[in-house]
C-alpha cells in the first residue's frame, strides 16, 4: 500500500496542470541563462578590443605629440616619466590586444597576469566595481585577489587555456558560479514551488481519500517523499542540462581546477585564502542540496495544514527562503543576541559557506561549513518534532472538512 500510494502521489506531482507550466519556464529560463546571460557576462575582466584599439590610437597620438614637443622626459612638478609610462601601457595593452585577436590565450592571460601582479588599485580605482556596495573598496580588493589565484592556477598547472576556462565559462565552472551566486535559491524556490500544493490539492477529493487505509502521519510523509524526489529529479535535470549547454560551447572543464576560499579574517591579505579543487566543492556542496530540499519540503507541510491554501503557503516559504537577503544586512553579526551562525536561514545560500564568503560578507569567522551541516540537521529534527506534533491536532478529518 505504501508503495502504491507513493506511486500515485508521484504521478499526480508529475501530470500536475500548475508544474507542467513552471517545467517550461524553467527550461526557457535555462536556455536564455546558457545562451544568452552567461556567454554575454560582463565582469571585470572581460575584455573589449574596440576600446583597447581606441585607446591605443589616442595614447600614439599623445606620444607623438610629446615627441614633437620634446616632452619625453619627466614631469618636473612630480617627477613622473609619462612617456616612458605611456610607451609601457602602449607595448603592454597592444600585445594583448594582438594575443587575444590571434586567440593567444596563454599568451594573453600570463600578459593579463603580468599587468595586474601587485596592481591591487586597478581593483580597487575602479568605481563602477560594486558600486551599490556598502563596503565597494572591500569587495574589490577580496574580487582581486579570488581573480589572482584563479589565473595562478591556471599558469602553473597543464590546463589548455581557451576563452571559456579563462573567464569561468566551461561547463564545471558554469555549475560553481551558480551554486555560489544565486543558484541555491533558485533550486529550493522549486522545491517550494513543487510542495506547496500536495496537501490542498487534495481537499478537492476529500470523500475518496478520507477512506484511504493509511494514517494521517504516513500519509503526510509519503507525500514528503514523494514530492522530495520529483524535486530532487527536476533539479539534477536541470544541473546535468545547463553543465551540458556549457559544455558545448566551452567545454566541460577540469575537476582539479582549484577554487579560491576565505579561511580566516585577520590580515585581508592573501594569507586569509586558500584553495580547494572544483570537485572537493561541488562535493561538499551538493551535499546540502537534499537537505535543504527535505527541510522546506517538510515546512510546507506544516504550512499546508495551517492555511490549507497552496499560495499562502507558497508565499510564506518564500519570505523564509528570501529572509537573509530580505532583512539581514551586512553588519548584523546577532539575530536576537545570538550569534547568526546559529540560525538555519545563514545557510540557505550554502555556496557561500563552502568558499567562506558568507563569513567574508558579515566580517566573521563563526560561520563553518560543519556546523551549518549541524544547524540543518537540527532544523529539519525541530520541524520533524513540530510536524508530528500538529498531525495530531490536525488530523485527517479536521483538516478535511473543518
Amino acid at each position: 500500500m505504501n508503495r502504491n500510494y507513493l506511486k500515485h502521489e508521484f504521478l499526480i506531482t508529475l501530470r500536475s496542470r500548475r508544474n507542467i507550466p513552471f517545467l517550461l519556464f524553467i527550461g526557457v529560463l535555462l536556455l536564455s541563462y546558457c545562451l544568452i546571460l552567461l556567454p554575454n557576462e560582463k565582469t571585470k575582466e572581460t575584455y573589449e578590443p574596440d576600446e583597447v584599439r581606441t585607446y591605443l590610437v589616442d595614447l600614439e597620438v599623445e606620444q607623438k605629440f610629446r615627441e614633437k614637443k620634446g616632452n619625453t622626459g619627466i614631469v618636473h612638478f612630480t617627477g613622473m616619466p609619462v612617456y616612458a609610462m605611456n610607451d609601457y601601457y602602449y607595448r603592454l595593452n597592444h600585445a594583448l590586444l594582438m594575443a587575444y585577436e590571434d586567440k593567444n590565450y596563454p599568451r594573453f592571460l600570463y600578459l593579463r597576469n603580468f599587468s595586474l601582479v601587485g596592481n591591487e588599485y586597478e581593483y580597487t580605482s575602479d568605481e563602477k566595481l560594486f558600486a551599490l556596495s556598502p563596503f565597494p573598496g572591500k569587495d574589490r580588493s577580496h574580487l582581486y585577489k579570488q581573480t589572482m589565484m584563479r589565473y595562478e592556477d591556471y599558469l602553473t598547472n597543464d590546463y589548455p587555456i581557451t576563452y571559456g576556462l579563462m573567464y569561468e565559462k566551461t561547463g564545471l565552472q558554469s555549475l560553481q558560479k551558480f551554486l555560489q551566486t544565486n543558484g541555491f535559491l533558485f533550486i529550493l524556490f522549486c522545491a517550494i514551488f513543487f510542495s506547496s500544493d500536495m496537501l490542498s490539492r487534495d481537499r478537492k477529493n476529500r470523500s475518496v481519500l478520507q477512506g484511504v487505509p493509511l494514517s494521517w502521519y504516513r500519509q503526510l510523509n509519503l507525500k514528503s517523499v514523494s514530492t522530495f524526489f520529483y524535486s530532487l529529479l527536476v533539479i539534477i535535470g536541470i544541473l546535468i542540462a545547463g553543465v551540458a549547454v556549457m559544455s558545448l560551447q566551452f567545454g566541460f572543464g577540469y575537476f582539479d581546477l582549484h577554487v579560491p576560499i576565505m579561511i580566516a579574517q585577520e590580515t585581508f591579505t592573501f594569507e586569509d585564502y586558500d584553495v580547494i579543487s572544483i570537485a572537493v566543492f561541488l562535493g561538499k556542496t551538493l551535499i546540502a542540496v537534499p537537505l535543504l530540499i527535505f527541510l522546506f519540503i517538510r515546512l510546507n507541510v506544516i504550512f499546508g495544514l495551517l492555511f490549507r491554501n497552496e499560495w499562502l503557503v507558497l508565499l510564506f516559504s518564500s519570505l523564509l527562503l528570501f529572509s537573509d537577503r530580505l532583512f539581514v544586512a551586512r553588519t548584523t553579526r546577532e539575530i536576537f543576541g545570538k550569534d547568526i551562525s546559529l540560525f538555519p536561514q545563514t545557510y540557505f545560500d550554502f555556496g557561500k559557506i563552502v568558499n567562506g564568503d558568507k563569513n567574508f560578507l558579515l566580517n566573521t569567522e563563526t560561520i563553518t561549513y560543519m556546523k551549518g551541516i549541524v544547524v540543518l540537521l537540527v532544523t529539519i529534527a525541530v520541524i520533524e518534532l513540530v510536524l508530528f506534533i500538529l498531525s495530531k491536532i490536525i488530523n485527517k478529518r479536521r483538516f478535511y472538512f473543518a
